[in-house]
């Protein structure tokens, strides 16, 4: 048992063994110490997928996770430090919050496989900038689903460190139907509009300087490039990248929505930073 995990049984599975390096489905659900239930895309569940091996959700949830089998349910009371630390996220969690989760694990599979069911319903936009320490840029992604909920999560670089130690900003809203719907046609229409300015990857390369972070650059101008793309249960329908002077993409009504979060108030990079949680 990991310090900081505490873990109860409930039901003893007989199916696979979840170990690192595995994929995980499962049934999830996360409340404060208090019993109110956390909800909402940043906090993730009920049903979610996990690689074991990567930060696809908080510390404690992964390592609580690790020596369940197929079928088995457990308890687990997870300390702030391998959940979500001494800043919360804004609006769902307290800063310093224990976290007590209950998981149902429903299937173990290899690194990384995916299947068309682990997805929600519906298109999904996602827009990604890696963020460059250099210039002090943040990293952050912004996702947008087609029913106008949304969510960016911003990372902040810490001069002289690592991009693993640093701390996140979350923010989620809704949008109208009808500016959701403009977002996204706006991201199917782009690469008609622009064929120049949307690179394929054979025109990209990852830049792998910074510890922790890799730039997607355009090979031609070695400029740092945002991705954009749609996907739909799984599958990309559009899937590009621009560079960050693209005129194309400094006009795009999308680029508003996200520079306005992003820019606010509430998304002002912390002042300390937070430890690594693998």
């Amino acid at each position: 048992m990991r310090p900081g995990v505490k873990i109860k049984d409930i039901a003893t599975g007989s199916g696979d063994e979840a170990v690192r390096g595995k994929t995980v489905v499962a049934n999830v659900r996360l409340f404060l110490n208090h019993g109110t239930e956390l909800t909402g895309a940043l906090i993730g569940g009920p049903r979610m997928v996990i690689d074991l091996k990567w930060r696809d959700c908080i510390a404690g949830l992964r390592y609580g996770i690790e020596g369940m089998r197929v079928g088995g349910q457990r308890e687990l009371t997870i300390s702030p430090h391998l959940a979500y630390g001494a800043d919360g996220v804004p609006g769902h969690v307290p800063p310093n919050a224990v976290i007590r989760v209950q998981v149902e694990l429903l299937d173990v599979r290899e690194p990384g496989v995916r299947k068309p069911e682990d997805y929600p319903p519906g298109k999904h936009l996602y827009v990604f900038h890696p963020g460059e320490a250099a210039r002090n840029q943040p990293r952050w992604q912004f996702g947008l689903e087609e029913d106008g909920r949304y969510g960016v999560m911003i990372t902040h670089p810490i001069p002289g460190m690592p991009w693993r130690y640093t701390r996140h900003v979350h923010r989620e809203s809704t949008l109208d139907s009808e500016t959701t719907r403009s977002l996204f046609d706006s991201a199917f229409e782009l690469p008609n509009a622009f064929p120049k300015d949307c690179f394929r990857h054979e025109e990209l390369w990852a830049d792998m300087t910074e510890r922790g972070n890799a730039i997607t650059r355009d090979r031609a101008s070695n400029t740092l490039c945002l991705t954009i793309g749609v996907m739909e249960r799984g599958q990309w329908l559009c899937y590009f990248s621009l560079a960050e002077t693209s005129q194309a993409m400094l006009e795009l009504p999308l680029m508003k929505v996200v520079n306005d979060l992003i820019e606010s108030k509430d998304s002002e990079a912390p002042n300390k930073p937070a430890g690594g949680d693998a």
